[in-house]
């Protein structure tokens, strides 16, 4: 039986809060639970709960790494990190995968014992779960979406990645999806533009397609690209109506919006007709007529803030496409 590999585009790193608060100095609160980073300044790393910006404290960062024959460096024995592999991860004894830092943790190296709603479903669906981690920019660890946020070639990086997991594993290459929150919802809409021809399906949260990419007429995915996106109407961080964004230096990018983003997919994707009311769950909309038999999909979490969407819907969604 060939295992799903299901990619979460999430940047993976970890974080402890101290007891000691330093950004409440400068009218901030630190983070309670979240490791995820949105960015980093002057006054350090940044994350947001409850709609809100708070510090992170006590960061360790896990640095990506480019040489050898693994591209990704981000554990003690250099190799690749999976969660659910199907070998035992505990000190490396029948575990081809290197034992990694966490001692165990199934997330892999996001402390955030939760982890991602949309790995979670499909670890429990049998799927192989990676987790990759974006390079360090300007800001802070990022993905390269066109014009933001950091110069590193990701879309060779994930195709690197793709080649090194399918060499090492028994993979169904025609079942690879894409998942992120955040920046990793921007690489993984960004992955329909430049990878659909080894990604089936992606289903990212909070984060749009740049209009800069789409304006230049770089997006140009090589079939039709299913993907259900996951957007919040109060999100104070990538804008649900969409907009400039100036937080990383020199790197500002437009935001299509959710509204724009979700017809820019419906037309790259051939889509007809009206979009299904409230499919595949309340407050979603779907393109079911698309070219190839792809579905484009938006879910408007109406109040929320900057989060992840729904992980069982998004695994329940992806799983249904192949690349054949």
């Amino acid at each position: 039986m060939k295992f799903i590999v299901a990619l979460t585009t999430i940047a993976a790193i970890t974080a402890k809060i101290s007891a000691e608060c330093a950004f409440e100095k400068i009218g901030y609160k630190c983070c309670e639970s979240t490791t995820e980073v949105v960015f980093e300044d002057g006054s350090g790393t940044w994350g947001v709960e409850n709609n809100e910006w708070c510090g992170i404290t006590n960061k360790a960062l896990k640095k990506r790494q480019w040489g050898g024959w693994n591209p990704w460096g981000q554990n003690n024995n250099n190799m690749p990190n999976f969660a659910a592999n199907p070998w035992e991860q505990n000190n490396n004894q029948g575990n081809p995968w290197g034992q990694n830092n966490n001692q165990g943790n199934p997330w892999g190296q996001n402390n955030n014992q939760g982890g991602s709603q949309t790995a979670k479903a499909a670890l429990n669906d049998g799927a192989i779960v990676a987790f990759m981690d974006g390079a360090q920019g300007p800001m802070g660890q990022a993905w390269n979406v066109g014009p933001c946020c950091t110069d590193a070639d990701d879309v060779q990086f994930t195709r690197d990645f793709i080649k090194e997991i399918t060499s090492q594993a028994c993979v169904d290459t025609n079942r690879i999806y894409a998942a992120g929150f955040s920046m990793g919802g921007g690489m993984s809409n960004y992955s329909g533009c430049m990878l659909a021809d080894v990604i089936a399906a992606a289903a990212p949260s909070a984060f749009d397609l740049s209009k800069e990419i789409v304006d230049s007429g770089k997006c140009k995915p090589s079939r039709p690209f299913p993907i259900l996106n996951f957007r919040d109407t109060q999100d104070n961080v990538v804008m649900y109506e969409g907009g400039l964004s100036q937080v990383v230096p020199g790197k500002a990018i437009t935001f299509l919006g959710a509204k724009n983003n979700f017809k820019e997919w419906a037309k790259m994707n051939g889509c007809t007709g009206e979009p299904k009311m409230n499919t595949p769950g309340n407050n979603c909309e779907m393109y079911e007529n698309c070219s190839g038999g792809a579905k484009v999909g938006l879910c408007t979490i109406n109040g929320g803030g900057h989060s992840e969407g729904d992980g069982k819907m998004g695994w329940d969604f992806l799983k249904q496409f192949t690349l054949q």
